[in-house]
């Protein structure tokens, strides 16, 4: 069983990446589009294997797999597991949301002070929620996934408390 939740890229993250991969694209359709194919053909190649990665890790998903009695998180590529990481369940009995903010700053200019001033403040912060398994004790937790949605984390929820013994 899987469950597939949201976008792997946060919103900064998947807004630069497109407007990285719409630049590479135009260039490499003005290079492919000129009148001197051959004089710079390795260079054409490169921007097209570029262009390739971005547009895959553009279209990646993260989600939960659930198979041979191991719990799985995962990163989809179009619906097929791309990467997995098992995360083991046997000495944990509980389930567990910590909410909090994921930001990104994006200031460039830390080590120059005269660019604070009129540096804008690019800082993006949502609210996060992060799945955690919890020991008997409380002593010993384990982070599953983190989430932006709340509506996905109660899928993702119900797809673990279903599918493993972990209560909630």
């Amino acid at each position: 069983m899987k469950i597939i939740l949201e976008r792997n890229l946060d919103f900064r993250q998947f807004q630069n990446l497109f407007i990285l991969t719409f630049i590479t694209v135009m260039l490499f359709l003005g290079m492919v589009n000129s009148v001197d194919f051959k004089s710079y053909y390795l260079a054409e190649m490169i921007l097209l294997v570029f262009n390739l990665i971005f547009i895959t890790v553009l279209f990646t998903k993260k989600g939960l797999v659930f198979e041979d009695q191991k719990l799985f998180s995962v990163v989809f590529l179009f619906g097929f597991a791309f990467r997995k990481r098992q995360i083991i369940t046997e000495n944990f009995q509980r389930l567990s949301i910590m909410t909090g903010k994921l930001s990104t700053n994006y200031h460039y200019s830390y080590d120059i002070k005269e660019f604070h001033n009129w540096e804008p403040n690019l800082n993006h912060s949502v609210t996060s929620f992060t799945l955690y398994m919890i020991n008997q004790e409380n002593n010993i937790h384990k982070k599953i996934r983190r989430l932006t949605k709340p509506e996905k984390v109660k899928l993702a929820i119900n797809f673990i408390i279903k599918n493993t013994t972990l209560m909630y």
